[in-house]
């Protein structure tokens, strides 16, 4: 296809009797005909496809614009006084950790406990921003035996679970970090599958050359983007600011072409024909008479818009399940996604309340002694539940991240 063709001049004769046209019809673009070809519904389908995608990307990003900013500062406020409550309960671990024996005092057992506690919050405290805290890891760093039993156990799972070999020397320090480690090792081993398939796949396709499939997707492929650029030009000759003397009407033009570059730039071709047909710079009499060449190398390069499209919404829904758990596989709707953050919120501030009564709990001796009993049944209970991968989440993690 030459790309300095008329994309709508008539194509001959043959063509005469029942030319496709595009039309704006309810404020989209379409093909129109008499007696409508397989061509003309598939350009029409394609148009609809692509103004579903982009309606519901915009209702996401308006969403998102409209209620994350106030959700986030809700969140910020349940952090804040999530970090001081949790200063607060490693503060007083301390004390009562530094606190002289006496008769009904802590163990040294329920010490060892307390600290491996006062560890495990100074990590999530980031202490390097707080000297008091920077002091009481300098102070228990070497005594948590605790964590050395958990490391060991992280170990022995690693080695039982993925052999000997995805070991390797390398050390784990909890059974979550053994699950990301089997996680990644299977990725990168995928990976590395895919790729020999594909260097074999292309030493395979120089030997014998190209095949007439592939010459025809190439061919398919430049009739598509000389399509794009044959669109552009003409828009970009009617709208040239330069060559307009009334300066209202260059500013309008300078604006109107620079949505045009932009449109050009992510090859949407369906806001540079809809920007075409709305301005009317087509003649009313040959507004779209195309040959069936021509519109299925439109078809073409509407469906790699829409497999852009598509994979551009994936990553907004994933980011919406990242952020604020709503799970990217259910078709979006404002209402689900207020109800996920509103749930977020419920269950970080049900946090808040548990560690308001940890606190009150652990005022006196009796009362921490019992909460120290209960968190090493609590942790025991969760060890055991981290001893055995669930092997389905691992696969659905694998295939998600693919």
């Amino acid at each position: 296809m030459n790309s300095t063709d008329d994309l709508f001049a008539d194509q001959g004769p043959e063509y005469a009797n029942k030319p496709d046209r595009l039309e704006m019809v309810a404020g989209k673009v379409v093909a129109t005909l008499n007696q409508p070809s397989a061509t003309q519904k598939r350009f029409n389908a394609l148009m609809e496809r692509i103004d579903t995608e982009q309606t519901w990307a915009d209702a996401l990003r308006h969403s998102v614009s409209t209620h994350g900013l106030a959700h986030r500062q809700a969140l910020h406020e349940i952090q804040s006084a999530s970090h001081k409550l949790c200063r607060q309960m490693t503060m007083l671990l301390d004390q009562r950790i530094q606190a002289p024996g006496k008769p009904n005092g802590l163990t040294p057992k329920q010490k060892q406990q307390a600290t491996h506690l006062v560890l495990g919050l100074c990590d999530q405290l980031n202490p390097t921003d707080d000297p008091e805290l920077e002091a009481l890891l300098a102070r228990y760093g070497q005594t948590d035996d605790e964590g050395m039993d958990l490391r060991d156990q992280a170990q022995e799972l690693a080695e039982s679970v993925m052999g000997a070999d995805f070991v390797g020397g390398r050390e784990f320090n909890s059974p979550e970090e053994v699950i990301r480690a089997a996680i990644e090792h299977e990725q990168k081993k995928a990976k590395a599958q895919a790729e020999k398939r594909e260097a074999k796949r292309a030493a395979r396709k120089a030997k014998k050359g190209q095949s007439g499939a592939e010459v025809a997707a190439e061919q398919k492929q430049s009739d598509a983007h000389s399509a794009l650029r044959t669109v552009y030009r003409q828009l970009a000759s009617a709208l040239h600011p330069d060559r307009e003397p009334d300066e209202d009407v260059r500013k309008r033009k300078t604006a109107l072409m620079s949505e045009v570059n932009a449109a050009y730039e992510r090859k949407d071709l369906s806001t540079l024909l809809r920007m075409q047909l709305q301005a009317e710079y087509v003649n009313a009499n040959k507004a779209g008479a195309l040959s069936d060449a021509k519109l299925k190398a439109m078809c073409h390069l509407l469906t790699e818009q829409i497999k852009a499209l598509e994979s551009d919404n994936l990553q907004l829904r994933r980011g919406l399940e990242f952020e604020f758990g709503y799970p990217a596989y259910l078709r979006f709707k404002e209402s689900d996604l207020l109800a996920c953050m509103l749930e977020q919120r419920d269950h970080l501030q049900n946090d808040l309340v548990q560690m308001r009564a940890d606190l009150e709990a652990v005022q006196d001796d009796k009362g921490l002694k019992a909460w120290l009993k209960e968190q090493a049944r609590s942790n025991k209970a969760a060890l055991r539940a981290s001893q055995v991968p669930n092997f389905d989440e691992m696969l659905f993690a694998m295939m998600r991240r693919r």
